[in-house]
C-alpha cells in the first residue's frame, strides 16, 4: 500500500468543502458583529474543515478565510496563520477521535483556546503593542488600569473572550457531524475515525442490552 501523502487530504470533495466553509467563517462572523455579540464565531466552518478532512485541508481554509477578509480589514492579515494552525490543532484532533465524544470534544476546546489565546496576545503584543480596540482589549486595559501585571491582564481578558467563542466553535461542528449519515462520512480524510466510533458505541450498546 502507497504510503499517503498531504496531497491526498485534498479530495475533490474536500476542496468543494473549503469554500463553503469560508462562508460559513464570513456569515456566523458577521452576525456576531452585527448583535455585538462577546464572541467572534468566525471559526466555526474552518473546524468543520478539520473533523472532516484532517489538518492541512483545515490549515488552508482558515488562513484563506482570514486572509480574504483582511482584504477589507487589514490589521487581520497577522492572524491569518493563526487561524490556520488553530484549523490545523483540530483536523489532528479529529484523526485521534478526540471529537467522537463530548469529553474529547470539550478537552479539544480547552486546548484550542489556550492555544488561541496565547497566540492572540502574542500577535497583539508584536503588531499593535497588545491592545486594539475590541471589547477584549478594553477589559485588558481595565484589569491592567486595576494594578494588575500587563499580561496577566491580557491573557485572563483574551481568555474572556476566546473561551466560550472557541467552545461553541467546535460545539457546532460535533453536533453537526453527529448528525450526519455514515455514507457521507465515509467521503472525508476523517470520516473513518467517526463511523468506527459510532460502530463500537453501537457493539457495546448490544452487548449491554444481551
Amino acid at each position: 500500500m502507497a504510503k499517503k501523502t498531504i496531497k491526498d487530504d485534498f479530495t475533490l470533495l474536500a476542496i468543494l468543502l473549503i469554500p463553503i466553509a469560508i462562508a460559513i467563517n464570513f456569515i456566523c462572523g458577521n452576525l456576531a458583529l452585527a448583535l455585538k455579540l462577546p464572541l467572534y464565531l468566525d471559526s466555526i466552518g474552518t473546524y468543520l474543515v478539520g473533523m472532516l478532512a484532517g489538518p492541512w485541508v483545515a490549515l488552508v481554509t482558515g488562513f484563506l478565510s482570514i486572509t480574504i477578509n483582511a482584504v477589507s480589514d487589514p490589521t487581520l492579515f497577522p492572524y491569518a496563520l493563526l487561524a490556520g494552525l488553530m484549523g490545523m490543532v483540530v483536523g489532528f484532533f479529529a484523526k485521534k477521535g478526540l471529537f467522537t465524544s463530548v469529553p474529547g470534544m470539550v478537552f479539544s476546546g480547552l486546548v484550542v483556546a489556550l492555544c488561541s489565546v496565547v497566540g492572540t496576545v502574542v500577535i497583539k503584543y508584536i503588531f499593535f503593542g497588545g491592545f486594539g480596540t475590541s471589547g477584549v482589549s478594553i477589559l485588558a486595559a481595565t484589569i491592567i488600569a486595576s494594578g494588575q501585571p500587563f499580561w496577566v491582564g491580557q491573557f485572563a481578558a483574551q481568555m474572556v473572550g476566546e473561551l466560550p467563542d472557541k467552545f461553541i466553535s467546535v460545539l457546532v461542528p460535533f453536533l453537526v457531524i453527529r448528525g450526519m449519515s455514515g455514507r457521507y462520512l465515509y467521503k472525508f480524510m476523517n470520516g473513518r475515525v467517526f463511523i468506527d466510533a459510532r460502530r463500537r458505541k453501537a457493539a457495546k450498546c448490544g452487548e449491554v442490552a444481551k
